[in-house]
C-alpha cells in the first residue's frame, strides 16, 4: 500500500505532533525528506531496506555511495564509528553543525546496507526539526542530500520536492524553502584531517 504524507512545520518552533507523526511513518518503513541547516536531505532507518531501495533508485546510487549517519549526539555516533581522542575532540568542537566527518565504521553497521565499505559519514545536525526528529526517534538515520540525477543543485523548494517524491513511500517534512549549500566534508580516517568538500561549515583545521 502506497503511503505519502506532507507535513508542514514551523522551521524554528516545530510542532511536536508533526514530529511524532514523522517518527511513526519512519518506523513503518518510509523514508523522510527533512530540512537541515544546510539542505533538504533524505533520511531513513538503516533496516528499512525497501525505502533504501527507493532512495537509491531516485538518486541512481550504487553500492559505493558513502552514506552519512545523522545522529542526535556524540554518544550515539560513537556506537557506529570508531573515534580516537583526536577525532572526538574535533567532533565535539564542530558538532552539531554543518559538517560531515568520515570515520572508520564499527561492526554495528549492516553489511546489507554498506557492503564492503569500512567508513561512514557522521552528521549531527543543528536545525530544530532535524534535531527533534532524531531525539524523538532515539535512533540514527541514514542520510543523503536531496540532489537528483541531472540536477546541478540540491532541491530547495518543497513544492518541487513534493512533485518528485509523492509517488513514493515517503513523508515530506515541509518547512519552506531550504538552503542549497551542502555540509563541509572532512575525512578523519588518515593521519591528518583531509577536506573532501568545502561547504557551509568553516574549517580551520
Amino acid at each position: 500500500m502506497h503511503i505519502y504524507e506532507r507535513l508542514r512545520l514551523h522551521p524554528e518552533r516545530p510542532q511536536i505532533r508533526q514530529i511524532r507523526r514523522a517518527v511513526e511513518l519512519l518506523r513503518q518503513g518510509l523514508f523522510a525528506v527533512v530540512p537541515t541547516e544546510t539542505t533538504y536531505a533524505m533520511m531513513v532507518l538503516p533496516e528499512s531496506l525497501d525505502a533504501l531501495s527507493e532512495i537509491r533508485m531516485l538518486r541512481c546510487l550504487d553500492d559505493r555511495h558513502l552514506w552519512a549517519l545523522a545522529c542526535s549526539g556524540l554518544s550515539q555516533a560513537a556506537r557506529y564509528a570508531h573515534m580516537d581522542n583526536r577525532a572526538h575532540r574535533i567532533l565535539k568542537r564542530s558538532l552539531p553543525g554543518p559538517f560531515t566527518f568520515i570515520l572508520p565504521a564499527s561492526s554495528q553497521l549492516s553489511k546489507r546496507v554498506f557492503g564492503r565499505r569500512r567508513d561512514i559519514g557522521i552528521r549531527i545536525p543543528e536545525q530544530s526539526i532535524c534535531q527533534m526528529l532524531l531525539e524523538e526517534l532515539g535512533q540514527p538515520l541514514l542520510t543523503t542530500s536531496m540532489q537528483l540525477p541531472g540536477e546541478e543543485y540540491v532541491e530547495t523548494d518543497p513544492d518541487h520536492i513534493h512533485d518528485k517524491v509523492r509517488h513514493l513511500n515517503c513523508v515530506l517534512m515541509d518547512a519552506g524553502w531550504c538552503g542549497m549549500t551542502p555540509t563541509t566534508v572532512i575525512d578523519l580516517c588518515g593521519d591528518t584531517p583531509e577536506v573532501l568538500r568545502y561547504g557551509l561549515g568553516e574549517w580551520d583545521g
